[in-house]
């Protein structure tokens, strides 16, 4: 469990760590450095909505958003713990949990800590989509989708061998 509770904490010192970087080095938001022109830039925004900017500029969404985060965390808390970390073949779910756990308590701690409350993105593929995230919606939606292929493949596996 150790291994990867240090996982877990060394994402969310990496999306800290980048967010801090870009607010250290962006003034103006919409403020864009251009890596491989028009395909990837690292873009100042601020999210005030949920991912893929849904919800944006509703008033006080930061409370709502820290409400469901503290019952995803608490489920994802629950599961994590209940876990049997030493069977190989819970490798991937423990990896979709920690993942989403990481995410979850990335994206909260700005909802908390940011003055306004909003989430810093900077990860701008414009080259692909119009949307810009962080390193905790990374871990999200990665958390997520090992998470359920977890849950929809492997699990009926396991729980076929075990019986």
């Amino acid at each position: 469990m150790v291994k990867w509770i240090i996982i877990i904490l060394a994402l969310i010192g990496l999306d800290q760590a980048t967010k801090f970087i870009v607010l250290a080095n962006f003034t103006i938001e919409g403020e864009t450095l251009p890596v491989i022109q028009d395909f990837f830039h690292i873009t100042y925004v601020r999210n005030s909505g949920a991912v893929f900017g849904m919800f944006q500029g509703l008033a006080e969404t930061h409370v709502i958003f820290l409400i469901f985060i503290s019952i995803a965390l608490v489920i994802f808390g629950y599961l994590f713990i209940k876990n049997n970390f030493k069977d190989k073949k819970t490798f991937w779910y423990t990896l979709g949990l920690s993942l989403l756990i990481a995410g979850a308590l990335g994206n909260a701690m700005d909802r908390l800590f940011q003055p306004d409350h909003n989430v810093v993105d900077f990860i701008d593929f414009r080259g692909i989509w119009a949307y810009i995230f962080n390193v905790a919606d990374i871990c999200l939606n990665v958390g997520i989708a090992i998470f359920m292929i977890d849950q929809f493949l492997l699990e009926p596996k396991r729980k076929k061998i075990n019986g």
